[in-house]
């Protein structure tokens, strides 16, 4: 990219236009264009309350999924600014979204709403359309096959049919398919003339995870996805190790979440789906392998990892490390995988739970946000491709930047389980040698929370066994994966197996709570953005809400707090033991009662230091039933299978900044 005498001349990202650079304070102008201001951004010169306001339904060729006989369309609410046209072309921020018409979207459950039921879009949830329409950019509501502002259609649990729906919306704008007025192809026919070749996609929760299965697409045009607490495979959404977590799921899912029913939001004027939808969710959930639990075809077509080679666009992730709901084994495989494929790549990673960096940081993410799409949408040369990949915030608004992830300088650690004797909790050891007990017992239980598993590590070992290392003698600090290999005999067919990686201390120490996702309201609003009504509303004003009609750019900031622990779940996973091999469900097999096999449980990769005075435990369990959503539990196993541990072979692999040495250095290992 090169200047040319005031103007950014952009061909290498395909925009068809030129950026003015303004170096002085952005103003409209009488015939704005998109300007960078002195600050190096696009500057808000376009006015949101004139911005065109538009609805297409695109259709879906040989997709009947509500089999009524009449083709499906996917909706699509677009507002850009009304200078936008053959002349003057933008960019388009996509949020793709089953919820805009039930559960809604943000912290404060905004919905899309046609206030006047005039067939055009009054409110905009989030702040995306006020912060970046006066910025040169469209942005479009994307509904889910089978959502929103129309009656044809069923969502499929992020199945072909709905990544396709959302993948037509970006090949719309680039003219490679057909809009209408209605959803019927007899009605006036609209072309996106107004669209540079440049899209993104961004979202949190379902949504950033169809910005993930957009993106697995290849699509052209697609050249950057925001996902936020998004998820890459929705086997590990209700699955854990071959062990649900739930009933018919997939199709249940579907209801009361995503398909409108018969009480919709205020504003919100559509038929029930539900009866509608009756019929593919009740094949969903015949097809969806509750019987044994393992991966599928239907959960390998859900699957986006797997065609991680083929996506284009720049990824700019986000995810909690606390998040139960989404959890972090949804990011680590998703990071790692485009990695493998030279995918460019950023990430921020949050103290928090299922949580948009808007709340959790909001000054820096909507900066951060900005200059991204800048970059991406309109070929600003800003350098935020060279800035240091990934942030993390390693507790309460302490963050830091790293070059990549798990943080570099980071290595697997073998920590060998030591049993002492049948009463005690083990020790660890840096080699298989030392220990005064080769076989630790224990009782596999399907009812035994995971608190209960984490209490008085010292106690009783009889439904678990514990090992302990002594007080560290310096931080260790876990970034990434940690996996146990557990050599061990059962004396049932099957069992599951689980295990928990615990911070204890017996002085209280403070951690962001897990309740609430980690933050709560404040009673302060700031604004970011235009209102549709013309009320000043510039970044970081203080302002009071707007009233339903206006389409308000004012949310509530958030705390996050804290509470005071002795111990603290770091991390955790479980496995089936008949699918010690392989999750595939072909491959699952009993094990042969009293035979030694080789258990390996992947935990949800995570950030976490042990402080000096800390003890690591390692709390090896049976069935491991957890206490929020999206956790190991709900699927009935095989009860008091008597667990038999060789502590000769077993250890866990611990993902330790500065590896073996920085272990040693913290006193470790007790051998």
């Amino acid at each position: 990219m090169r200047k040319l005498a005031g103007i950014i001349a952009i061909g290498a990202l395909g925009f068809a236009g030129l950026v003015a650079v303004n170096t002085g304070t952005a103003q409209a102008a009488a015939d704005p264009q998109i300007t960078i201001g002195s600050d190096g951004k696009s500057a808000p010169v376009f006015d949101y309350t004139q911005a065109i306001r538009e609805r297409v339904y695109i259709p879906q060729p040989g997709v009947d999924t509500d089999s009524n006989g009449e083709m499906d369309f996917v909706t699509a609410d677009i507002i850009r600014p009304k200078e936008s046209g053959p002349s003057m072309k933008v960019p388009a921020i996509i949020d793709p979204s089953p919820y805009y018409t039930t559960v809604c979207r943000g912290n404060e459950g905004q919905c899309m709403a046609d206030w006047d039921d005039d067939g055009v879009n009054d409110r905009w949830p989030l702040f995306y359309d006020n912060y970046f329409v006066p910025r040169g950019y469209a942005y479009v509501l994307g509904q889910m096959l089978g959502t929103g502002y129309t009656d044809e259609g069923c969502p499929n649990h992020g199945g072909p049919d709905d990544i396709a729906g959302e993948k037509s919306i970006v090949d719309w704008l680039n003219g490679r398919v057909q809009a209408y007025s209605q959803p019927d192809t007899s009605s006036a026919p609209v072309v996106a003339d107004w669209h540079n070749g440049n899209s993104a996609m961004i979202g949190k929760s379902y949504d950033g995870t169809l910005a993930n299965g957009v993106a697995a697409t290849g699509v052209e045009g697609l050249k950057t996805i925001v996902p936020v607490s998004a998820i890459s495979s929705w086997y590990y959404y209700s699955r854990t190790g071959g062990v649900r977590h739930n009933t018919n799921y997939p199709g249940g899912s579907l209801n009361p979440t995503v398909t409108t029913g018969p009480n919709p939001p205020e504003g919100v004027n559509l038929p029930n789906r539900r009866p509608n939808c009756a019929g593919l969710n009740s094949i969903d959930n015949s097809i969806d392998g509750d019987s044994h639990g393992d991966m599928n075809e239907f959960w390998r077509d859900r699957d986006y990892v797997k065609d991680a080679a083929n996506v284009k666009a720049a990824v700019f992730a986000t995810h909690g490390y606390q998040d139960d709901n989404v959890r972090m084994n949804q990011l680590g495989p998703w990071w790692n995988a485009l990695k493998a494929n030279g995918v460019e790549r950023k990430l921020w990673l949050m103290d928090t739970g299922h949580t948009d960096p808007f709340e959790s940081r909001r000054a820096v993410w909507v900066d951060t946000l900005h200059r991204w799409f800048d970059h991406y949408l309109l070929g600003v040369d800003n350098g935020i491709e060279d800035e240091p990949a990934v942030t993390i915030e390693e507790q309460a608004d302490d963050w830091h930047n790293y070059a990549d992830w798990p943080i570099p300088g980071t290595s697997s650690v073998n920590v060998f389980l030591k049993g002492t004797d049948q009463a005690a909790p083990g020790t660890f050891a840096d080699s298989a040698a030392g220990g005064n007990s080769g076989t630790l017992t224990f009782t596999g239980s399907n009812s035994t929370s995971e608190t209960a598993y984490m209490n008085n590590p010292d106690g009783a070992q009889t439904n678990r066994r514990v090992f302990l290392s002594q007080p560290l003698k310096s931080d260790v600090r876990l970034s990434g994966t940690a996996r146990l290999d557990l050599k061990a005999s059962l004396s049932t067919a099957q069992s599951n197996l689980g295990v928990i990686v615990v911070d204890y201390n017996d002085t209280p120490y403070p951690m962001v709570t897990r309740n609430g996702e980690g933050i709560r309201n404040t009673t302060t609003r700031t604004c970011w953005g235009a209102t549709s009504d013309g009320t000043p509303c510039n970044v970081g004003d203080t302002c009071t809400a707007s009233p339903r009609e206006v389409d308000t750019a004012c949310y509530l900031e958030v705390s996050k707090p804290t509470q005071d622990v002795t111990q603290w779940r770091v991390t955790r996973g479980g496995l089936d033991s008949s699918n010690r091999d392989s999750l595939w469900y072909q491959d699952a097999s009993p094990v042969t009662i009293g035979e030694k096999d080789m258990f390996s449980i992947t935990t949800m990769p995570t950030e976490h230091t042990f402080k000096a005075g800390h003890r690591i435990g390692i709390v090896v369990t049976g069935h491991l039933i957890g206490q929020t959503s999206g956790v190991e539990g709900g699927q009935p196993a095989t009860n008091g299978s008597v667990i038999s541990v060789d502590t000769k072979s077993t250890k866990v692999m611990l993902p330790i900044q500065g590896g073996r040495q920085a272990a040693i250095q913290a006193g470790l290992f007790q051998n």
